[in-house]
């Protein structure tokens, strides 16, 4: 694992270099200090390796952001502030990879590729779309689909400028000048009407549920701050998992797993998020 891990750091190093394209598979083999024919016991094709690299980092940075929650004395301003920051050092930190990507792999060029990061971008999505739930609360409800917009567009573009331009920010600063100005466009909401409705809604609602229920298993998965047998508070996840695709999901049986969720104070965010969205699920229909 710790040669596997090293393999993906050199390969990250010399794609950022020298290009993804430019760069053999003997070159990175060898900067590991390893045969050509050993690179092969851990990857396949050096296509391979790339999405495997990605793969990780989807998952480090859908879990950072999960995880992040509201500190002990901080305001829910200073919380968003805080998981924005966090948010912008993850992008900033693997600079090097998102730059091999974004200048190699052009939207839909790899079917691979293009999907994590679809998937990717749809997570970041509805976990900014609660955040700035939790933020501004239910004045925004109306709003949510314009403001979510606003919101991956001003963060998307300083991503790029930073990213691909190489330049270097103060992320703390960023993120609470981003919030100021989100502040500003929410405050200013009662002179105007919302544009669009439903927009970034999925057809289906119970995928946004599917997305919590992702993440809260991943948090399992990925701490050891558990009061109750780890087995089967998974158990409990895939249960709501298997729950929510029948056509007619049990309603006591969800709100009862819900509960047991709700037992461990870690999985709080994510609960809340989970019962918010269940409960307007059942509005809906």
């Amino acid at each position: 694992m710790v040669k596997k891990n090293e393999l993906m750091n050199r390969a990250i190093q010399l794609f950022s270099e020298k290009g993804f394209y430019q760069t053999s598979v003997q070159e990175i083999a060898e900067a590991t200090g390893i045969s050509k024919g050993a690179f092969y016991k851990y990857f396949d094709t050096k296509e391979s390796l790339l999405i495997d690299i990605l793969k990780l980092q989807y998952e480090n940075m859908i879990k950072q952001a999960s995880s992040m929650s509201q500190l002990e004395g901080m305001t829910r301003r200073e919380a968003f502030i805080e998981n924005m920051s966090h948010e912008l050092e993850q992008w900033i930190n693997n600079r090097d990879f998102f730059t091999v990507l974004f200048k190699n792999f052009p939207p839909n060029q790899n079917k691979q590729v293009s999907e994590i990061m679809s998937k990717l971008k749809s997570s970041l999505v509805n976990l900014h779309r609660e955040t700035l739930l939790d933020t501004y609360g239910e004045k925004i409800e109306p709003f949510i689909t314009d403001i979510v917009i606003i919101f991956e567009g001003i963060l998307k573009e300083y991503i790029i400028t930073v990213i691909l331009r190489e330049k270097s920010v103060d992320v703390y600063q960023l993120a609470s000048f981003i919030a100021t100005v989100m502040d500003s466009i929410v405050n200013s909401l009662s002179h105007t009407e919302p544009v669009l409705t439903d927009y970034l809604n999925p057809a289906n609602p119970k995928e946004r549920i599917l997305d919590c229920l992702d993440m809260i298993e991943d948090k399992l998965n990925n701490t050891n701050n558990i009061t109750t047998d780890h087995e089967k508070l998974l158990m409990a996840v895939e249960r709501f998992r298997k729950e929510m695709k029948t056509t007619e999901p049990q309603q006591f049986l969800l709100e009862a797993l819900i509960s047991y969720f709700n037992n461990e104070d870690f999985l709080k965010k994510e609960v809340d998020v989970l019962d918010r969205l269940y409960k307007r699920l059942v509005q809906d229909e």
